[in-house]
């Protein structure tokens, strides 16, 4: 495995650009650029600074792997705007693969499901014209919490521009098997992030310092044949974000040095 990213969420108390230059310093491959950064809100961030930013990641020799919006805390109605202009960001970025996730469900779920199915159908179509990948991420007490939801809304959809990013720390959470849900996933994994969990608890932990089996997680991927990119999703790294991301590339690079999954050179 070789190439390896990082979450600017992680870096919320600095400026995106900043950010970038930071993990790059630290010697990350790639950067998921994170809509809910503050000064990344959509509609603060258009696509005239979206190109300034890859440029900027350019210069830092950083790649843009990935963008994502999760509008946990948005009003619904700003929530499906702000996944549209999300599409169109991640054009301008330079990426092609945009992350997102499902609301939390509500008294009215029915009606919540049935206003998220029409958005995506919305956010599938606009990615279908500009070429973009929508990784929805299932996520523990969301719409789509696990994988069994991720399959059926897939086969619903019918839509090539609809994948999976795996958050594999959520399905350690979720799934009884993480490597088999792996496999069964399969090619529908465009991304992955990745961290460590304590067992039956959803935080988010420096790799090597939880309870997941992560060797075994990498095998599972390399025997899918998994070639996307795996970012190390940390965001209550405030105080201290440079030590976090290196203590996690470190143990990153150690785990993966055996392994031959992601993107190549």
């Amino acid at each position: 495995m070789r190439c390896i990213g990082f979450r600017t969420i992680g870096y919320r108390d600095y400026p995106p650009e900043i950010a970038i230059r930071r993990i790059a310093a630290i010697g990350y491959d790639g950067v998921e650029l994170c809509l809910e950064h503050p000064g990344l809100e959509p509609e603060e961030f258009d696509t005239s600074r979206a190109t300034n930013i890859a440029t900027a990641a350019v210069g830092a020799g950083i790649e843009i792997a990935s963008v994502s919006y999760h509008g946990d805390r948005d009003p619904l109605p700003l929530r499906w705007r702000r996944a549209l202009l999300a599409i169109e960001l991640t054009e301008a970025c330079g990426s092609h693969i945009l992350i997102v996730n499902a609301p939390r469900p509500r008294r009215d779920e029915s009606n919540l499901r049935d206003e998220f199915l029409r958005q995506l159908e919305l956010q599938l179509a606009r990615a279908e014209e500009l070429g973009i990948t929508v990784a929805l991420e299932p996520e523990p007490g969301l719409l789509v919490h696990g994988t069994d939801d991720m399959l059926a809304l897939i086969e619903r959809m019918a839509s090539d521009r609809l994948r999976v990013n795996l958050d594999l720390g959520h399905a350690f959470l979720t799934e009884p098997d993480l490597p088999e849900t792996i496999r069964r996933l399969g090619d529908l994994i465009v991304s992955a992030h990745i961290e460590d969990m304590p067992a039956g608890e959803h935080r988010h932990l420096v790799p090597g310092e939880g309870d997941m089996d992560l060797p075994q997680v990498l095998a599972a991927l390399e025997s899918i044949g998994f070639d996307g990119w795996l970012t190390v999703d940390l965001f209550d790294i405030g105080d201290a974000p440079d030590e976090a991301a290196a203590a996690s590339l470190a143990r990153m690079r150690e785990l993966t040095q055996h392994h031959t999954v992601g993107p190549e050179d």
